[in-house]
């Protein structure tokens, strides 16, 4: 069995390194159905509120920022596995490491809001933001995925040695990904502690990975001088 199981990871090992865009396919396949599970199934028992969510203002303007969010994070995987397959794998870790956590917690600690007002106005932006929160429900939603994912692709970008030279694609990312935080909150999706914790979350989880890699760089450097 043990043998199997050894076989059955070195395979898949070897079958996203030759198609890496598979290890995102693979996981999102798993994402979407534990996601919808949990959003019908796992009733908030803990509701998440701070003094701040009252005082910041609706506006139904940042449903583009927040509805970009869906374009964003598939293209810059895209961008990062043309240009930069180290940081594509290490933006898979950050992102998809920090979805999982954020399913574990929102199964053992079901979690919602309850600040979502009526929209008053009667424009497009409006009625975007009602069809929104038709799908996207007020449950399950600290950390903020929106948030966590952003962040973690930002970090990745702003960090690699690679991509320096890429400077309007670093302040097109930080802007848009300023805005994509800022919306959830402005749209009552999410609770500034929501949006703190995703925040905290990617940043723990890219500061983990990079002192495993500056770890494992200096003991393989000894092996091969070794084996030399």
């Amino acid at each position: 069995m043990k043998n199997r199981i050894r076989a059955l990871r070195i395979s898949l090992r070897m079958l996203f390194e030759r198609y890496p865009l598979l290890i995102a396919a693979a996981y999102f396949c798993f994402y979407f159905p534990i996601f919808t599970l949990l959003e019908h199934y796992r009733r908030p028992q803990f509701y998440i509120h701070c003094w701040i969510d009252d005082v910041l203002p609706f506006c139904e303007y940042f449903v583009i920022p927040y509805v970009l969010w869906f374009l964003f994070v598939p293209g810059m995987l895209l961008f990062f596995l043309k240009h930069s397959r180290r940081d594509y794998l290490k933006c898979c870790k950050i992102i998809f490491g920090g979805m999982t956590i954020c399913l574990f917690l929102y199964w053992i600690m079901p979690n919602g809001l309850m600040l979502r007002g009526k929209v008053e106005a009667d424009n497009i932006f409006a009625r975007a933001v009602m069809f929104l929160r038709s799908m996207d429900t007020s449950t399950n939603v600290c950390p903020s995925i929106h948030v966590s994912s952003t962040v973690g692709i930002c970090l990745v970008l702003f960090r690699s040695d690679v991509l320096k030279s890429y400077r309007a694609l670093r302040v097109f990312c930080f802007v848009l990904g300023t805005l994509i935080c800022l919306s959830t909150m402005f749209l009552d999706q999410h609770s500034v502690i929501d949006v703190l914790c995703g925040m905290v979350l990617s940043t723990v989880l890219c500061g983990l990975l990079e002192q495993r890699e500056e770890g494992l760089v200096p003991a393989f450097a000894v092996r091969k001088s070794y084996e030399r």
